[in-house]
């Protein structure tokens, strides 16, 4: 669990978790795993991975060459329905901190600027990626 942040009392980020780190995950009470990986990213199921490890599992799949908008609300809504505290997550933890901050950046009305902030502030500077620049600039408007 040592890859992962946490970011609120009962939400952390972070890459891609291993069968130790769920075990650890629940072992420090997360309830539920949030995948945005696309199933075809992995060769084994995170599903099944989850649930073997006594979690509950949802999937969002967010494919960095096609992003949506509707990814944000669809984030939001998982995040008020499950259990918590919750594990987001996908390969690197870079969507799942491109997803996280726009839904704070619309929350909050933040600028383009402090939704990158935001990000660096979870470890991942998404200014580095063009294709996540550019949806931070369409999403914030």
């Amino acid at each position: 669990m040592s890859q992962f942040r946490q970011i609120e009392d009962k939400l952390f980020i972070g890459p891609q978790p291993s069968a130790q780190d769920l075990d650890e995950a629940r072992q420090q009470g997360i309830k539920t795993v949030i995948d945005l990986r696309l199933p075809s990213e992995t060769e084994t199921s995170n599903r099944d991975l989850a649930q073997s490890c006594g979690l509950g599992y949802v999937n969002i799949p967010v494919d960095k060459e096609s992003l949506l908008t509707s990814q944000i609300g669809e984030l939001e809504a998982v995040m008020k329905e499950q259990a918590g505290p919750l594990l987001i997550h996908c390969a690197t933890g870079a969507r799942a901190a491109l997803v996280l901050s726009l839904s704070e950046a619309k929350q909050k009305n933040w600028s383009r600027e402090q939704t990158f902030e935001h990000a660096r502030s979870l470890g991942y500077d998404l200014t580095t990626s063009p294709a996540f620049s550019d949806f931070v600039a369409q999403a914030i408007g």
